[in-house]
């Protein structure tokens, strides 16, 4: 059976972007009818803000999967493109990062070996 595939980010690309860190929160919850909890915890937030900004039309289907764009920590800004489309039983959709130039960044390319694997 012939289906799209929605490969996404290489390895690489999929850490950079979904960084995360611990954080110390200390404060009170104030809650319906005023009752105040305190709480005092250790959570993981994520470092980068992610949204959706496109659609990757399917063969197969309507669409694929969406196409996000991160904004950094430090504000650089970073967005997702299809890099190549296999085939393998269907398309299979392989995903990589763009600078704010439309500049690719290198070591989220998927390579010719990792293509070969798909």
């Amino acid at each position: 059976m012939r289906m799209d595939q929605f490969k996404g980010l290489n390895q690489w690309a999929r850490r950079k972007v979904n960084r995360t860190k611990l954080v110390h929160e200390v404060g009170k919850e104030i809650r319906a009818g005023g009752k105040e909890v305190p709480f005092d915890r250790v959570r993981r937030v994520a470092c980068v803000e992610k949204r959706v900004y496109s659609r990757v039309r399917a063969r197969y289907k309507l669409f694929a999967g969406d196409l996000h764009r991160y904004t950094l920590a430090n504000g650089t800004v970073l967005e997702e493109y299809v890099q190549e489309v296999m085939e393998s039983g269907g398309p299979c959709y392989c995903i990589a990062l763009r600078d704010q130039h439309g500049k690719p960044v290198s070591k989220s390319l998927w390579s010719d070996r990792e293509l070969a694997a798909v």
